[in-house]
C-alpha cells in the first residue's frame, strides 16, 4: 500500500459526480477509486441520498468510511473508526444528526405551500412507485430513498421564480433549501460544508488534513468552498455549475469520468 504522505481526504458527491446521472454507474471511477485506496485515501461519500442508501452504496463501493447524507443533515461513522465518536447503541455505525429532524421540515414546506399555492410534490406524499418514477430507482432502492431523518426532497413543479421565493420564506423560518440534480430538499441549518467541518474536526484529532472535495450541483457549492482543493465536475451538457475560482477547479470530464481525471492529475501532480 501507498502511504498517504498529505493525510488526504475525498468528501464526495455521488449522483452525476461520482455516479453516472442516468444510469449511477460508476465504473469510470473505479481506477481512482482503487489508487485512492491503495494510498489509503479515505473516501467520504457527502450526498443527499439517505443513511439506507449509502449503506447500500458504501458496500458495493467498497468502502467503510464516514459519510454525510441528507445534504449534510446526518453524518454516520463506523463504530470505533474515531476515538473521540460516543458510543452508540447500533453496533456498526455512529450516527448524528446535525440539522432538523424531517417532520419539521415537512411541516414547514407544506403549509407554505398550502398559503402561498407553491406547486411540488415532496417524498413524503409518494408512493414508493413514485419515488422511483422519480429517480430512476428499483423498488428496493427507492424505499430506501424514502427513509429520510432530516431533509424533504421536493419535485418542483412551479417556476424558478416561485422556488427563489419559496427558498426566502423557508430560511425565514429556520430553515434552507438546496438544489440537487433533482430535487429541491428542505433541510435544517446544516449543508455538505457543515458535514464537512464536523468530520474534519475528528479526522484532524489525529493530524491535519488536506481536503478535496468534488461535486456538480448548488447543494456542493460550500462544501468545495470549505474543502482546500474543490472540483466542479461538469454536468450532462458538458457544463460546469459554476466557475474555477480560487482553490475551486473545473474536473476534465462528465460525472464518473471527469470525477476520476480530477483524482488522477492530482495523483500525477503529486498532490496527493
Amino acid at each position: 500500500m501507498t502511504k498517504n504522505i498529505r493525510n488526504a481526504v475525498i468528501f464526495t458527491d455521488m449522483d452525476a459526480t461520482l455516479l453516472d446521472h442516468d444510469t449511477y454507474d460508476w465504473a469510470p471511477a473505479a481506477g481512482a477509486l482503487a489508487a485512492l485506496a491503495e494510498r489509503d485515501i479515505p473516501v467520504c461519500l457527502c450526498t443527499s441520498k439517505t443513511v439506507a442508501e449509502v449503506r447500500d452504496w458504501q458496500a458495493r463501493l467498497g468502502l467503510h468510511t464516514p459519510f454525510a447524507s441528507e445534504n449534510g443533515g446526518v453524518v454516520a461513522v463506523p463504530a470505533g473508526y474515531f476515538e473521540s465518536c460516543p458510543p452508540t447503541t447500533d453496533a456498526e455505525w455512529q450516527t448524528t444528526t446535525l440539522g432538523k429532524p424531517r417532520e419539521a421540515l415537512c411541516a414547514l414546506a407544506y403549509r407554505l405551500r398550502e398559503q402561498r399555492g407553491y406547486r411540488f410534490t415532496g417524498f413524503a406524499e409518494m408512493s414508493i412507485a413514485d419515488i422511483g418514477a422519480a429517480t430512476g430507482l428499483g423498488r428496493h432502492a427507492a424505499a430506501r430513498a424514502a427513509q429520510r431523518q432530516a431533509s424533504e426532497p421536493l419535485l418542483w413543479q412551479d417556476s424558478d421564480q416561485a422556488a427563489a421565493a419559496f427558498s426566502r420564506e423557508i430560511e425565514a423560518a429556520g430553515a434552507m433549501t438546496r438544489r440537487g440534480g433533482r430535487f429541491l430538499h428542505v433541510l435544517g441549518h446544516a449543508d455538505k460544508a457543515d458535514a464537512l467541518a464536523w468530520l474534519r474536526v475528528r479526522y484532524e484529532a489525529r493530524g491535519a488534513i488536506l481536503a478535496i472535495a468534488l461535486g456538480d450541483s448548488e447543494n456542493d457549492r460550500a462544501m468545495l468552498a470549505a474543502a482546500d482543493i474543490g472540483y466542479w465536475v461538469a454536468r450532462t451538457d458538458g457544463r460546469y455549475y459554476a466557475p474555477a475560482t480560487g482553490t475551486i477547479r473545473h474536473a476534465p470530464g462528465i460525472g464518473p469520468a471527469g470525477w476520476a481525471a480530477a483524482i488522477n492529475a492530482l495523483i500525477d501532480r503529486a498532490e496527493l
